[in-house]
């Protein structure tokens, strides 16, 4: 057993990491497991390299002498191929020694890597001026500008040492060392196809293709544990232009930030995959969210991989606040090879790119609906603008016209942390009060000079810098959507659990908060509900194991029972009124927020009568919501999972719903469509009709407005108002 074992170290086993100790280790570890007590500790030297995985060339950027494959420069393509014949003769010798353990057998396994490692020397480095050429400039134009440069010396230095000018090549190739040493002593490239020329030359043949040779029998099988990262410490650990790298060489990562380093792998490790071949990897769980999942797990699927194992959304062990997913994907024939896909450690039909057990669908659609509806409250850039309880009522004690410009500001804490979720602080709110104005409340004006004003002046944003004593964002928009209505519904948009509250208008609400521009009660039974919470789950991202709520995403996209958000259904309102006041009473009962209630409420250790009262109501509110869609065959799963049981209810209930979630935003939004494609001609009618009339008062006075425009003070103003000053 242990002899088969060091045969697969040495024989099938590759490895890369960035960190010279992780290899070491990863040596000492497989020389530990194999028991190779009678071999020396580099008997996997051939095999477990150092370099960044993330940055190298292949074969045909190296023939082109360039980052994205162009046409084959001669020198470079011929220099590989006398390279590779020679490197991949050498390493197969290195393999073909696996099965001898005398010491004569590592010496000379010691002294074929050192022949391979200097006959493919010229290639690694000609592959990492290339690599240097992008790392060392700004631009894609001074990048291909140092790059033309580079291909001249490189021509000039293998020129001069075929024509047997020994002197002049050796000078030039002191030059190019130079080059090479810069760009490693920032990065370190590793070329996957020059390091392992035995798994990726072009005459291997595939074992998953019938050992047939086909030009892509490439790495069968990658399994890791990449590091996580977002786009901030991706750049601080690596340079600006580390990213920069990746959207090169994967344009649509233009427009994607917030891609976790752990999908670059992915991606990466698919390109080493060749025809046919699966991965197995550990990445944040953000892998199956926003960027990272449109960056990795989407396209893959789309490009013909199945994912056929995953466990998502797990804690890591230990300390670290993280949540982790481990993703099992397969590529071509072993497609074929994998048995029903396993999510969580259940059998299921299919497992999509946000891990759940759905067949791959499209994008949901923006819904025209749902427009203008929800808002992110607005941002005091200044937390000297706000003010305590016991700060408010000396302030107004002192003066009493400072009431007039004290309004209560609520954020996402108070919502989930307080009981009734009320307010317990205000702010200075000088939004529509010019400096000259603001002067009449030379209090509140001296506290906004003092604690804001010092920062704002710092703030590159001209807007913050010289309306100081304003907040930065009043929510223009948000205010004029909420126009006529005397309340509306809040949820933090970071929660643990997605909670709505009812709150009046005349508050100021923060950026922690979405603001929802509805009232009714059926409104607040469907957001509340086990139909919307997955959806939101599904579509917005995470921080740590928290929700972090984004409507553009999952509201906008969200199909309500009927198109129109606002649509009243009896029962629904009578059972959403309901569950919202006995959950008040609740916690004002016990004085305590949303956050503990909800702990409580799915707390399956929990008895409490009233808590048990509270998870009837959700459930048969869930019943009326689905009631309103039209779903009364989906079963209501109980709202606090009490066995193994109850939990798989409750997964293949989300699941279905989703699923027809989906559908509905499809028909949806080819509703709209239609809509909008029958409307374009009347449109197109009026305004013509609109033109001629114009036209016909070509006379009329200079200062009346042409019908259906704003004037230009008005759109100045309107502009003004939605920035805050």
């Amino acid at each position: 057993m242990n002899h088969a074992r060091r045969l697969v170290a040495q024989r099938c086993l590759y490895g890369v990491d960035k960190n010279t100790y992780a290899v070491q280790l990863a040596r000492l570890s497989l020389w530990l497991v194999t028991m190779a007590r009678n071999e020396p500790f580099t008997f996997v030297d051939h095999a477990i390299r150092h370099g960044d995985s993330l940055v190298g060339l292949s074969f045909e950027q190296i023939k082109g002498f360039h980052w994205k494959a162009k046409a084959q420069t001669e020198l470079s393509a011929g220099l590989l191929a006398e390279a590779l014949d020679e490197a991949i003769g050498i390493r197969r010798q290195i393999l073909d020694l696996a099965a001898e353990g005398t010491y004569e057998a590592q010496r000379e396994k010691e002294r074929l890597l050192f022949d391979a490692e200097d006959a493919l020397d010229r290639v690694r480095l000609i592959a990492d001026l290339v690599v240097g050429a992008f790392f060392s400039q700004k631009t894609d134009k001074e990048r291909d500008k140092e790059r033309d440069r580079r291909l001249d010396r490189v021509t000039l230095w293998l020129t001069a040492d075929k024509a047997g000018q020994f002197d002049n090549a050796f000078t030039l190739e002191a030059e190019l060392r130079g080059l090479q040493a810069e760009l490693r002593a920032e990065q370190v490239p590793f070329h996957w196809m020059v390091e392992f020329p035995e798994v990726f030359g072009p005459g291997r043949a595939d074992p998953l293709e019938g050992n047939k040779v086909t030009g892509t029998a490439w790495v069968d099988a990658f399994v890791g544990n990449p590091p996580f990262a977002g786009k901030n410490n991706i750049s601080a650990a690596n340079g600006e232009r580390y990213l920069e790298w990746f959207m090169t060489l994967l344009p649509e990562l233009q427009g994607r930030p917030n891609t976790d380093l752990s999908a670059y792998f992915f991606r990466r490790a698919r390109d080493l995959i060749g025809s046919h071949g699966t991965m197995g990897l550990i990445a944040t769980n953000t892998i199956a969210e926003g960027d990272s999942r449109l960056m990795s797990l989407k396209p893959l699927i789309n490009n013909g991989g199945r994912i056929f194992g995953a466990d998502a959304n797990y804690r890591w062990p230990g300390d670290a606040a993280v949540m982790y997913s481990a993703v099992l994907l397969a590529f071509g024939s072993t497609r074929l090879q994998c048995s029903q896909p396993v999510l969580n450690g259940r059998i299921v039909h299919a497992i999509d790119s946000r891990l759940l057990a759905n067949k791959e669908r499209s994008d949901p659609n923006s819904l025209q609906v749902n427009a203008n509806i929800s808002f992110m409250g607005g941002k005091l850039v200044g937390a000297g603008l706000a003010v305590t309880l016991e700060e408010y009522k000396d302030l107004v004690v002192a003066d009493s016209r400072n009431v007039s410009v004290l309004r209560p500001y609520l954020g996402g804490a108070e919502v989930n942390q307080n009981p009734g979720s009320v307010f317990d602080r205000y702010m200075i709110d000088f939004t529509t009060k010019s400096l000259e104005e603001a002067r009449e409340w030379p209090m509140l004006l001296r506290i906004a000079e003092e604690k804001v004003r010092p920062a704002r002046e710092q703030d590159k944003r001209g807007t913050y810098k010289t309306y100081w004593w304003r907040p930065g964002e009043s929510g223009g928009a948000l205010y004029a959507a909420l126009a006529g209505l005397d309340q509306c519904f809040v949820a933090a948009n970071v929660t643990k659990h997605l909670m709505f509250s009812l709150q009046p208008t005349s508050i100021f609400f923060s950026q922690t908060l979405y603001v929802f521009a509805l009232k009714g009660w059926s409104s607040f039974g469907v957001l509340q509900s086990r139909v919307h919470e997955p959806w939101a789950r599904l579509l917005s991202s995470s921080l740590e194991d928290r929700l972090r709520y984004a409507a553009s995403d999952c509201f906008e996209t969200f199909p309500f029972p009927a198109p129109d958000p606002r649509t009243v259904f009896p029962d629904l309102e009578a059972i959403g009124e309901k569950l919202y006041t006995t959950r008040a009473k609740f916690m004002i009962e016990t004085n305590q927020g949303l956050t503990k209630t909800y702990n409580a409420l799915k707390d399956p250790n929990n008895e409490d009568e009233r808590i048990l009262h509270l998870r009837k109501l959700h459930e048969d509110m869930d019943r009326a919501v689905l009631a309103a869609y039209g779903w009364k065959d989906l079963a209501v799963p109980p709202y606090c999972a009490l066995s193994d049981e109850d939990r798989a209810a409750q997964q293949a209930f989300e699941d279905e719903v989703i699923d027809k979630l989906f559908v509905l935003n499809a028909e949806r939004a080819e509703e709209e469509k239609k809509a909008a494609a029958a409307k374009a001609p009347v449109k197109a009618a009026r305004k013509t009709a609109a033109k001629k009339e114009d036209a016909g008062h070509a006379d009329a006075p200079a200062e009346a407005p042409k019908r259906g425009r704003k004037k230009k003070d008005d759109k100045k103003d309107e502009g003004q108002g939605n920035l805050g000053f």
